[in-house]
């Protein structure tokens, strides 16, 4: 396969644009792929993705130098990778061509990698998420981040690393194919919620 992701853009008030091939895109708000699967909110229990290997840590709440509650009124779990845990893969089911995930904070030591098989299709780190968020201050920004591969092309394995504390995320979705229907569909929905703005929470 061409070992290349694209990704999926749309910013809030402005609708649905892709991005052109090789680049990675990032909504603004609290937007996913309709049509998506929930496979993991590290609270409900809800799973069916994959492995974790070795395990993501998980936590409620801010843990004062090492890891941060992605939103302010988050009341559930979410999981983290400190430097210590780093790297981590998710061991997906099957071949996917479509992962979203809240991200946040943003973190510029922060890295998400994509592989088929023990190949690298792709890899981004946080201060490439945050140009394209338009954010400067990469320690404060919350993202929901959309990735698909190019059609016929598949990915096995997502890996996250972190050089320092801690790539915290949340609210996990996986697609087997990127549900090109629900492309205008997910333009119109992220335009809708402009009013969530960018989230922001501060490392402590």
């Amino acid at each position: 396969m061409n070992k290349v992701l694209a990704a999926l853009a749309a910013l809030p008030l402005v609708g649905f644009a892709a991005t052109p091939a090789h680049a990675i895109g990032v909504t603004i708000g609290e937007g996913y792929l309709p049509g998506s699967t929930v496979t993991e909110d590290f609270s409900s229990g809800v799973d069916g993705v994959g492995t974790f290997s070795p395990s993501v840590g998980y936590a409620f709440a801010d843990l004062s130098g090492e890891h941060i509650l992605p939103f302010s009124v988050d009341t559930g779990r979410y999981a983290f990778v400190t430097a210590g845990l780093s790297p981590v893969s998710l061991n997906l089911t099957g071949d996917m061509q479509y992962f979203g995930l809240l991200w946040g904070t943003v973190d510029s030591y922060n890295t998400i990698s994509f592989y088929d098989g023990d190949t690298l299709v792709a890899s981004y780190t946080g201060s490439d998420i945050a140009a394209k968020a338009g954010v400067v201050d990469t320690g404060s920004a919350v993202v929901y981040a959309n990735f698909w591969a190019d059609a016929g092309e598949t990915f096995d394995r997502v890996v996250f690393e972190s050089s320092q504390n801690s790539f915290e995320f949340d609210n996990v979705r996986v697609a087997p194919t990127p549900l090109p229907a629900a492309l205008g569909l997910f333009g119109s929905a992220i335009a809708g919620m402009g009013a969530l703005g960018l989230r922001r929470r501060r490392k402590v």
